[in-house]
């Protein structure tokens, strides 16, 4: 059995093609796919990841299985790929987030489709298809993920198109509500871990003294997350992840996160709104922000900040306030993305109900295309307002102040500031071409 993985081609990689491999982490579905994949069948493998390698798929032989997993961004090259390989007798499956939330659509370009996690599904799919028997559609219902120690076959990829920094998992899903969200949508607000042993033991075996972790919401369960940051501070390691900000309000949680080898945090501040907050129902305090920084700065942790533009609550002048709001609350490395209503997620549904969606080209579903109808201005003007943002957060002037006024990672946080002043750039100039075609 042969099987070919594949992950599409995503608009958000042509923006990044100045320092792709200083952006690009290795993705895991690939290689847990092929983990799962029970070992009597003596499958063969191969994964191409299209943001970071060409492929010229004329030259690659036959392979049983192609499975495609794809975000909305990516799901039309998706279909293009499933095309090509079903016209060479492949047997195509696709999976990923677009396709659980839109699995009738996904049915038309596959002969089977994946919803939900497919840590069940894929072994059973395989048996399946190994008997003759495949079925069209498998649902991943929510895992227990805790039950399976699987370690990602990461030999699949190829690890110097990457950052040197190898990717973990330790739980899955997230139980807040945010409506906006696509984990929220693919999980449920549901949320599994895996045994704190069997990660330890993962991470062990990586032999890295850096790693950087995937977990979607890590302390969504805080009496997890506290004997994870325990059992990992005996590793000696440095590590990357997620965060929010009702972190301020646990300190014994951040100390143990600290004190794990917490030396950066991705955290998503969003708006500096709270009617903006309350639309979309995230728990953030604004009046935190700046406290929460401060307490990570203090031990000498970088923060990258996320923020969106495009809430009903948002108008022209609170937008272009933004920068000066993060310069103040001191986040290291800010980026900003318009609201996104992924299809059949809350926001999309609400959106679409009053009448305010405009595309239904998933290619514009990359956070950089307004795909809906702002509430106080124009689909345009909300493009025009995220290129102004985000030049002015990434004046010299400004990354230099970023850069300095955190003493811990100042070289490398302006390298990451100058290549984000470069992909901005490459941002307008695709946008400005758009707008000029409307005209």
């Amino acid at each position: 059995m042969k099987i070919l993985f594949i992950t599409p081609y995503d608009n958000n990689y042509r923006y990044k093609s100045a320092f792709t491999k200083s952006l690009s982490y290795m993705p895991l579905t690939m290689p847990y796919l092929a983990a799962l994949t029970p070992e009597e069948y003596g499958a063969q493998f191969k994964a191409i990841d299209e943001g970071v390698q060409k492929c010229n798929y004329e030259k690659l032989g036959f392979y049983d299985i192609v499975a495609i997993t794809a975000v909305t961004s990516s799901v039309k090259r998706g279909y293009e790929l499933a095309a090509y390989f079903k016209k060479k007798g492949s047997y195509i499956v696709m999976g990923g987030h677009h396709v659980t939330l839109l699995p009738e659509e996904a049915m038309q370009h596959a002969d089977t489709v994946m919803t939900g996690p497919a840590d069940r599904i894929w072994r059973t799919f395989i048996e399946d298809f190994a008997k003759g028997a495949p079925k069209k559609r498998y649902d991943g219902a929510h895992c227990d993920i805790g039950t399976a120690n699987v370690i990602p076959k990461r030999d699949l990829m190829q690890k110097s198109k990457y950052i040197g920094v190898p990717t973990v998992i330790a739980n899955f899903g997230c139980t807040n509500n945010c409506e906006f969200c696509v984990i929220n949508s693919f999980w449920g607000g549901k949320y599994s871990a895996r045994k704190i042993e069997d990660v330890i033991n993962e991470i062990r075996s990586l032999n890295s003294k850096y790693i950087l972790f995937l977990d979607p919401s890590p302390t969504s369960n805080r009496a997890y997350a506290k004997e994870f940051y325990k059992a990992l501070a005996d590793l000696k390691i440095k590590w990357a992840g997620l965060c929010t900000t009702d972190i301020y309000e646990d300190k014994e949680l951040f100390d143990l996160m600290i004190q794990s080898g917490c030396i950066g945090v991705l955290m998503g501040f969003e708006t500096f709104s709270a009617e903006n907050l309350k639309e979309s129902h995230k728990r953030n305090k604004i009046e935190q922000y700046k406290a929460v920084v401060d307490q990570f700065h203090q031990k000498g942790v970088t923060i990258l900040g996320t923020f969106m533009l495009g809430f009903d609550g948002d108008t022209k002048e609170s937008i272009l306030k933004m920068p000066d709001y993060i310069e103040e609350i001191g986040v290291d490395i800010p980026r900003f993305a318009i609201l996104t209503p992924y299809p059949n997620t809350p926001t999309y549904r609400r959106l679409a109900l009053d009448g305010r969606m405009i595309s239904k080209d998933w290619n514009d579903y990359d956070s950089i295309h307004a795909t809906f109808v702002p509430k106080n201005f124009t689909s345009q003007e909300l493009e025009e307002l995220l290129v102004s943002v985000s030049n002015e957060c990434y004046t010299v002037k400004r990354i230099l102040k970023r850069a300095v006024k955190n003493k811990y990672g100042g070289l490398l946080k302006l390298g990451v500031n100058l290549g984000f002043r470069i992909y901005n750039k490459k941002v307008k100039k695709t946008l400005k071409k758009n707008w000029s075609t409307r005209a």
